[in-house]
Protein backbone atom coordinates (compact mmCIF):
# COMPACT_ATOMS: atom_id res chain seq x y z
CA UNK A 1 0.00 0.00 0.00
CA UNK A 2 1.48 3.53 -1.06
CA UNK A 3 -0.44 5.75 1.22
CA UNK A 4 -1.74 7.58 -1.87
CA UNK A 5 -5.14 7.40 -3.89
CA UNK A 6 -4.74 5.25 -7.13
CA UNK A 7 -6.54 4.18 -10.18
CA UNK A 8 -4.82 1.99 -12.24
CA UNK A 9 -7.07 0.40 -15.85
CA UNK A 10 -6.29 -1.38 -18.57
CA UNK A 11 -8.73 -2.13 -21.76
CA UNK A 12 -8.35 -3.01 -25.36
CA UNK A 13 -7.71 0.39 -27.07
CA UNK A 14 -11.18 1.15 -28.80
CA UNK A 15 -13.23 4.69 -29.51
CA UNK A 16 -15.75 3.33 -27.57
CA UNK A 17 -13.46 2.40 -24.06
CA UNK A 18 -12.30 5.92 -23.74
CA UNK A 19 -15.69 7.56 -22.31
CA UNK A 20 -15.87 4.70 -19.03
CA UNK A 21 -12.82 5.22 -18.70
CA UNK A 22 -12.99 9.26 -18.44
CA UNK A 23 -16.16 8.15 -16.31
CA UNK A 24 -14.07 6.99 -13.84
CA UNK A 25 -11.44 9.46 -13.35
CA UNK A 26 -14.41 11.46 -12.66
CA UNK A 27 -15.70 9.18 -9.71
CA UNK A 28 -11.82 8.44 -8.68
CA UNK A 29 -11.75 12.37 -8.51
CA UNK A 30 -15.06 12.74 -6.71
CA UNK A 31 -13.77 10.09 -3.86
CA UNK A 32 -10.34 12.03 -3.59
CA UNK A 33 -11.99 14.47 -1.76
CA UNK A 34 -9.45 17.03 -3.35
CA UNK A 35 -11.25 18.25 -6.60
CA UNK A 36 -13.48 20.83 -7.19
CA UNK A 37 -15.89 20.36 -10.53
CA UNK A 38 -13.72 23.25 -12.37
CA UNK A 39 -10.62 21.63 -11.97
CA UNK A 40 -11.95 18.08 -12.63
CA UNK A 41 -13.44 19.19 -15.99
CA UNK A 42 -10.40 20.83 -16.63
CA UNK A 43 -8.78 17.43 -15.88
CA UNK A 44 -11.37 15.24 -17.65
CA UNK A 45 -10.72 17.37 -20.61
CA UNK A 46 -6.99 16.58 -20.97
CA UNK A 47 -7.44 13.30 -20.11
CA UNK A 48 -9.83 12.79 -22.59
CA UNK A 49 -8.12 13.87 -25.54
CA UNK A 50 -4.67 11.51 -24.29
CA UNK A 51 -6.97 9.10 -24.26
CA UNK A 52 -8.68 9.74 -27.78
CA UNK A 53 -5.07 10.03 -29.49
CA UNK A 54 -4.85 6.59 -27.78
CA UNK A 55 -7.35 5.07 -28.59
CA UNK A 56 -7.95 6.68 -32.42
CA UNK A 57 -4.62 6.76 -33.54
CA UNK A 58 -2.10 3.86 -31.58
CA UNK A 59 -2.73 1.13 -33.40
CA UNK A 60 -4.07 2.67 -36.37
CA UNK A 61 -3.80 -0.02 -39.41
CA UNK A 62 -3.02 -3.03 -37.22
CA UNK A 63 -5.03 -4.92 -34.46
CA UNK A 64 -5.98 -2.90 -31.32
CA UNK A 65 -4.19 -3.36 -28.36
CA UNK A 66 -4.65 -2.20 -24.63
CA UNK A 67 -4.65 1.14 -23.44
CA UNK A 68 -3.58 1.91 -19.68
CA UNK A 69 -4.04 5.00 -17.56
CA UNK A 70 -2.83 5.11 -14.13
CA UNK A 71 -3.87 8.12 -11.94
CA UNK A 72 -2.08 8.77 -8.89
CA UNK A 73 -2.87 11.70 -6.24
CA UNK A 74 0.89 11.75 -5.54
CA UNK A 75 0.62 14.89 -2.82
CA UNK A 76 -2.48 16.90 -1.34
CA UNK A 77 -1.94 19.04 -4.83
CA UNK A 78 -0.50 16.98 -7.16
CA UNK A 79 -2.50 14.83 -9.16
CA UNK A 80 -0.15 12.54 -11.92
CA UNK A 81 -2.06 10.47 -15.02
CA UNK A 82 -0.11 8.54 -17.44
CA UNK A 83 -1.62 7.38 -20.40
CA UNK A 84 0.31 3.96 -22.24
CA UNK A 85 -0.08 2.80 -25.59
CA UNK A 86 1.61 -0.22 -26.94
CA UNK A 87 1.29 1.04 -30.63
CA UNK A 88 3.83 3.25 -33.29
CA UNK A 89 3.56 7.00 -32.54
CA UNK A 90 2.42 8.63 -35.74
CA UNK A 91 4.35 12.56 -36.48
CA UNK A 92 2.15 14.14 -38.75
CA UNK A 93 1.96 17.30 -40.53
CA UNK A 94 -1.39 19.78 -39.47
CA UNK A 95 -4.64 18.78 -40.86
CA UNK A 96 -7.21 21.18 -41.17
CA UNK A 97 -9.45 20.82 -37.82
CA UNK A 98 -7.02 18.54 -36.13
CA UNK A 99 -4.17 18.05 -34.44
CA UNK A 100 -5.26 20.14 -31.15
CA UNK A 101 -5.20 17.22 -28.59
CA UNK A 102 -2.06 17.70 -27.27
CA UNK A 103 -2.02 21.32 -27.43
CA UNK A 104 -4.86 20.88 -24.69
CA UNK A 105 -3.39 18.34 -22.40
CA UNK A 106 -0.16 21.09 -22.95
CA UNK A 107 -2.36 24.02 -22.25
CA UNK A 108 -4.31 22.23 -19.15
CA UNK A 109 -1.47 20.21 -17.43
CA UNK A 110 1.11 21.91 -15.42
CA UNK A 111 3.54 19.13 -16.98
CA UNK A 112 3.26 17.16 -19.73
CA UNK A 113 6.24 14.30 -21.19
CA UNK A 114 5.92 12.29 -23.64
CA UNK A 115 7.84 9.17 -24.36
CA UNK A 116 7.56 7.18 -27.70
CA UNK A 117 10.59 4.51 -26.97
CA UNK A 118 8.19 2.04 -26.80
CA UNK A 119 4.56 2.29 -27.89
CA UNK A 120 3.20 6.01 -26.22
CA UNK A 121 3.62 7.13 -22.41
CA UNK A 122 1.72 10.72 -22.05
CA UNK A 123 2.37 11.46 -18.70
CA UNK A 124 0.67 14.71 -17.31
CA UNK A 125 1.13 16.63 -14.24
CA UNK A 126 -1.61 18.96 -12.31
CA UNK A 127 -1.56 20.95 -9.13
CA UNK A 128 -4.90 20.93 -7.38
CA UNK A 129 -5.60 23.79 -5.52
CA UNK A 130 -6.98 23.57 -1.70
CA UNK A 131 -10.44 24.57 -2.47
CA UNK A 132 -12.18 22.57 0.06
CA UNK A 133 -15.40 24.59 0.86
CA UNK A 134 -16.09 24.38 -3.12
CA UNK A 135 -15.81 20.53 -3.22
CA UNK A 136 -18.28 18.32 -5.03
CA UNK A 137 -19.56 15.17 -2.85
Amino acid sequence: MTGHCELRINCIARREAARPIRHAVAAFLAASGKVDRDVRDDILTAVGEALANAVEHAYEGVEANEVELFARLESSDTLAVDVFDRGTFISRGPRPNRGFGMRIVEAIAQAVTVNVEDGTHVRMIFTIPNHQDQMVS
